[in-house]
């Protein structure tokens, strides 16, 4: 090989080196496990969010797919990112964990529910481009700019807190680019019921509308209904998620909805079902039980009870991959 080539070489080598993941120049995406405070989504800007994600340390980044992984109650993206990187890393596809922290002003109302309301309890409007879901689709496209990516959709987890972003989300943002989506042991629902929640007795439920039901919503439209139920959703439940929650007025949603979340995940599944075949739309959604798993991200992801820890890694558990089973979140998504 002549001096000249050997440059032209070089060259070329470093050109494609420094551009494998730097499609633009301030990227923060590196190839393994990284994390980072994003601000991209203006309306929001004021309200960071850490994303936690991996990428693969081998393969084609531009041709993997992508997972948004919701976490719980427990505002942990380090921990849904240990859940899935070793699938990840071996199966090749990317995982972007959001992190919704109370410190910066997701609590309850603004993350689970999506901050649509001003008011939990009292039913007032926001302006959409403040809504937390709005600021998925930002992410996802930054994601895409930083790497090179070219897939055109995304799939979407949750379990618990997250359970109950992922299907409010699918219901609020219809045009949102999601391909599948699992909804693991959400601990309540918005029922597409246009009167609301009522108590076998016949009374009203307290509160009425959102979160609990689309009663006086936008999304009491086919706008939003028609797509709702078209998505491909899966309602994953563990059949030991039944530890009942706290005391609750009989006239209170989350207690007209059932007494634990597996009866709940039923009677919401059922009951939607009814709903859209009496509207003549197409019902896409299914509904599976994870045999004996309790509340737990990583048996509703492997779709088992007992699911070993790998390792740990910098206080982020990593899990085996011989636990998979076809039950589980990750054969739902990426395999089925």
């Amino acid at each position: 090989m002549t001096k000249k080539a050997i440059l032209l070489f070089t060259i070329v080598s470093l050109l494609a080196s420094s551009t494998l993941l730097a499609q633009k120049k301030d990227n923060p995406f590196k190839r393994g496990a990284g994390s980072f405070e994003y601000t991209g989504y203006g309306p929001l800007s004021d309200k960071p969010v850490t994303l936690f994600y991996y990428i693969p340390t081998r393969g084609n980044i531009k041709k993997m797919k992508v997972l948004f992984s919701m976490h719980g109650a427990e505002r942990s993206g380090l921990i849904q990112r240990g859940v899935w990187r070793n699938l990840a890393e071996e199966y090749g596809f990317i995982v972007l964990a959001p992190q919704f922290t109370h410190a910066n002003g997701y609590k309850e109302n603004g993350y689970q529910f999506g901050g649509v309301s001003e008011d939990p309890k009292k039913f007032i409007l926001k302006p959409r481009e403040t809504w937390t879901y709005q600021i998925i689709e930002p992410i996802f496209d930054y994601f895409k700019e930083c790497t090179g990516n070219t897939a055109e959709t995304y799939d979407m987890f949750g379990h618990s807190a997250g359970g109950q972003f992922v299907h409010r989300f699918l219901l609020a943002t219809p045009e949102a680019r999601v391909g599948k989506a699992v909804a693991a042991n959400p601990g309540n629902y918005t029922y597409p019921e246009e009167k609301g929640l009522y108590t076998a007795s016949g009374e009203l439920a307290d509160p009425p509308s959102w979160p609990y039901s689309i009663k006086d919503t936008p999304f009491a439209t086919e706008g939003h209904l028609v797509p709702f139920f078209k998505r491909k959703m899966t309602i994953l439940i563990g059949t030991n998620d039944t530890v009942p929650d706290r005391k609750l007025a009989k006239n209170h949603p989350v207690f007209i909805q059932g007494i634990n979340r597996f009866d709940r995940a039923w009677k919401f599944f059922n009951t939607s079902q009814v709903i859209a075949r009496k509207k003549n739309y197409e019902f896409n959604w299914s509904i599976i039980n994870v045999p004996e798993a309790g509340h737990s991200s990583a048996q509703m992801v492997y779709g088992r009870p007992g699911v070993r820890n790998w390792r740990i890694e910098n206080d982020e558990r990593v899990y085996n991959n011989k636990d998979l089973t076809n039950m589980g979140a990750y054969y739902l998504l990426f395999e089925k």
